[in-house]
């Protein structure tokens, strides 16, 4: 009997590591891995190697059991009459052929209200405030503090300190350096003096480590953890970005200046692993 069940991760990566070097197939995959479920009893989200140098050598186990998916991009050449390999029942799969047919979807006519956009006479601070508001800001600090208290530290996280923090990242996206820390350091090369006087190190690692969006944690849904982020966000959107008649919306993959990112070499490509 046959197992519907979707692969789970480490399962993807057994069979792309064992892909054989005769097949040239040079591909680069990515696979896209579902978060785990929550777990109320754990306080982090580290994983189990260093911070800095995250392989999938130390990626935890229940991200590793958990159902994913592969995506392929580029194309490889193969002919119509490919087989594939036969099942255990010594039968031949041959590929599906489909008969595509080529017409105009039916139009169907919608009366669209006059939309008054947002006015353009706003700096790009004030934009980024549209979204990242008081009280974004607010719940970043009071949950922050919360999940610090929790764990016998002091919860004095300010909102200058989380908006101070929020301007670091964004900094560190276009100033890229291999290990956060570095940004401090007393080398001309890499240290940031924007960053470095803004921020003492200590409180930088402090915040990040304690940064938090969501206390009361609902275990049917995965993305509790920043669920209220989410939904405050969401409310902004519609409310900067109102629906009108022309908008073009699709799945893509958008260039921006830095992410991290997992790298995994196969021997046939390149595996890039992100969850989603």
């Amino acid at each position: 009997m046959a197992n519907d069940r979707p692969l789970a991760a480490h399962e993807i990566l057994d069979a792309l590591e064992n892909v054989s070097d005769n097949e040239e197939d040079y591909r680069e995959r990515l696979i896209c891995i579902l978060p785990p479920p929550v777990d109320p009893d754990c306080l982090t989200d580290e994983d189990s190697g260093e911070e800095d140098n995250v392989t999938l050598n130390n990626l935890p186990r229940n991200i590793l059991l958990q159902p994913a998916e592969v995506m392929i991009q580029g194309q490889i050449m193969v002919s119509d009459t490919e087989e594939e390999p036969s099942d255990s029942t010594g039968r031949t799969k041959r590929r599906r052929t489909y008969a595509w047919r080529k017409w105009d979807l039916a139009k169907n006519p919608v009366n669209w209200p006059d939309v008054q956009g947002a006015c353009q006479d706003k700096r790009p601070i004030e934009w980024f405030e549209n979204f990242l508001d008081e009280d974004v800001i607010s719940l970043l600090v009071s949950e922050s503090n919360k999940y610090a208290v929790k764990k016998n530290l002091p919860g004095d996280i300010t909102t200058e300190d989380m908006k101070c923090f929020i301007g670091i990242l964004l900094v560190s996206g276009y100033s890229w350096l291999p290990r956060r820390r570095m940004y401090w350091e007393n080398s001309p090369d890499t240290k940031n003096e924007l960053i470095s006087s803004a921020m003492t190190r200590d409180r930088f690692d402090f915040i990040f480590r304690h940064l938090h969006v969501n206390d009361n944690l609902d275990l049917q849904d995965k993305y509790t953890k920043v669920r209220p982020l989410v939904t405050l966000l969401n409310k902004r959107f519609l409310e900067f970005s109102p629906l009108e008649e022309h908008y073009s919306v699709c799945s893509g993959l958008m260039k921006i200046f830095h992410i991290t990112e997992l790298v995994y070499e196969v021997r046939n490509g390149t595996c890039r692993c992100s969850h989603t």
